[in-house]
């Protein structure tokens, strides 16, 4: 029995990282901010993650694939766009994702650590959002098409030469 030679080794890890990376930010541009159903884009779902996939969120709570799912076919149905910030492998079975997702109700980055079996399916993921605006945040920002100031921020206090805004009367 030879053992494969590292070349080997190299492509065949080189067309793992391509496979996933290709079906994640493919699947990912399905969320391209227009309405669609879930079964639209349930075969690429299907070929990324495994049947008996376990998502675990940030505060440890688990969910299947069939929540999973669930909560996809909503994010598409509210017109979701998601934008991939991060795609690294970090051991032959482990990946890390960044990527944001906006629609009406939320703008959050969500990270995932993803384990993967041989056949390239995701069988466990860990989920944590990182940043997350409030809905009416959102809708502001987008009225007035540009971001809030901080309220410590220096434009926000008034700068006055009456001191704290009071008049002073002459008598």
């Amino acid at each position: 029995n030879k053992r494969p030679s590292t070349f080997t080794q190299e492509k065949r890890s080189t067309r793992y990282i391509n496979t996933q990376h290709n079906i994640m930010t493919y699947y990912l541009t399905l969320f391209d901010g227009k309405k669609k159903s879930f079964e639209e884009v349930e075969h690429v779902f299907n070929s990324l993650y495994h049947k008996d996939c376990i998502i675990t969120d940030g505060d440890g709570n688990t969910r299947t694939r069939e929540e999973m799912k669930q909560t996809h076919a909503k994010k598409l149905a509210m017109a979701s766009k998601c934008t991939l910030l991060l795609f690294r492998v970090i051991t032959f079975d482990t990946i890390e994702i960044k990527y944001r997702i906006v629609n009406d109700e939320e703008d959050k980055v969500v990270y995932q650590l993803l384990t993967t079996n041989g056949d390239n399916r995701v069988v466990k993921a860990r989920v944590m959002v990182e940043e997350s605006l409030e809905k009416d945040v959102i809708v502001c920002e987008k009225l007035l098409g540009s971001k809030f100031p901080s309220p410590s921020s220096p434009k926000n206090k008034r700068e006055s030469a009456e001191g704290d805004g009071k008049k002073q009367q002459n008598e």
